[in-house]
């Protein structure tokens, strides 16, 4: 049966008490989370190690070999050289940032913003940037590496665009859901849909936290589920399937989506629960402290420092200044776009010349930034 002549995508499945159970659980760990006080650098500790685990574990599921220290190293590498498995990781990284800036706006979800995001997952090389990912044209069916079995055959490729549509059409109507449930379901949908002809994966992924994060599942940008995921790769790709059929037009295009949604629960449960209980032991044993300014950034500077704290996590010596090339390759933007940001960072207090001149080679942080990001207070010339 071609996609084409189906109808809208309405998802099935059922509600059970171990998947209301875990939903109620994620949702007492996160009120935890959000409401906790914590030390003046835990927030931004917090942070940079949920990217970090999360660009690990979601590259590491597809079989990318870098180790924690490979990863710290490559995030902190400003450029797009290095192997496959670094840029791999970089990319993700900065696909994190786009999810971010998606989540905190109100845009809707569009095969375009799809296929953006998709773009920044596999750029690779130097030269012009793709803004787009166009959807494949050919078949491409998951082999297993070692038999050569198929172990699963997408939908046609002239069937993608109009499931594509389908798939954000239901997203933007289906607000009422829990967010987890809306999440999963965004995910395995896109997933199955296999859009791309390689990165689905780590795409859907990004989906699902894309999905939380606009329905208010943020926890302050401290959670990682993905290395859940990569912790048990088969239990992640069996939930996956579902017992379908391989080919997508025997089973995976209308299932029962209950025992993944109950897997993806559990996942978030154990997660959600262990993130509030690491914040818990991370709370200041004194009063409640005051604000930190950390929480009244605007969502780009947060990333910033977050950016500054991943040279710190990779040991780099010169962690407290940057130049304007390497926010340029940061966050994928031309040199007058990184020059405006930084001379608003100046205005703002956060960034200062590394070295008074008239012409401004590198910048640092101010204090008191420099020494809640970096660990050390800023040592003037």
């Amino acid at each position: 049966m071609a996609s084409s002549a189906m109808a809208i995508w309405a998802p099935r499945y059922t509600y059970c008490d171990p998947l209301v159970q875990a939903l109620c659980s994620v949702a007492e760990a996160k009120a935890r989370v959000d409401l906790l006080p914590l030390p003046p650098d835990e927030s931004l500790r917090l942070r940079h190690a949920a990217y970090q685990r999360s660009t690990r574990s979601s590259t590491r599921i597809e079989g990318n070999p870098l180790d924690d220290e490979g990863v710290r190293q490559a995030v902190a590498a400003a450029d797009r050289e290095g192997s496959k498995a670094e840029q791999e990781v970089r990319n993700y990284w900065r696909a994190l940032d786009r999810v971010e800036e998606w989540a905190q706006g109100s845009g809707p979800l569009s095969g375009a913003w799809i296929q953006e995001l998709h773009a920044v997952v596999i750029v690779r090389g130097r030269g012009r940037r793709r803004q787009r990912t166009p959807f494949r044209d050919h078949e491409v069916p998951v082999v297993d590496t070692l038999s050569r079995r198929i172990d699963y055959a997408p939908p046609r490729p002239e069937d993608v665009g109009s499931l594509m549509q389908q798939l954000c059409a239901w997203w933007q109507a289906s607000e009422g859901l829990p967010p987890l449930v809306r999440a999963a379901l965004l995910s395995h949908r896109f997933i199955s849909i296999h859009p791309f002809a390689d990165g689905n994966g780590r795409c859907g992924r990004l989906l699902a936290t894309a999905s939380l994060w606009r329905s208010g599942y943020a926890f302050r940008g401290f959670l990682s589920f993905e290395e859940w995921f990569a912790a048990d790769r088969e239990a992640y790709y069996a939930a996956l399937q579902l017992g379908c059929p391989v080919d997508f037009y025997e089973g995976r295009h209308d299932p029962d989506h209950s025992p993944w949604l109950e897997y993806f629960a559990a996942v978030m449960q154990r997660a959600a629960s262990d993130l509030a209980e690491r914040a818990q032991a991370l709370q200041a044993r004194q009063e409640p402290p005051e604000p930190h300014p950390w929480e009244g950034l605007d969502r780009r500077s947060q990333q910033l420092l977050t950016r500054l704290r991943a040279l710190v996590a990779a040991g780099q010596e010169s962690a407290d200044q940057f130049k304007p090339t390497d926010l340029e390759e940061w966050f994928a933007v031309s040199s007058t776009t990184a020059q405006d940001w930084l001379h608003q960072w100046q205005e703002q207090g956060l960034l200062e010349p590394a070295r008074p001149g008239q012409r401004i080679r590198s910048w640092r942080l101010r204090e008191p930034w420099q020494e809640w990001v970096l660990g050390q207070p800023l040592q003037r010339e």
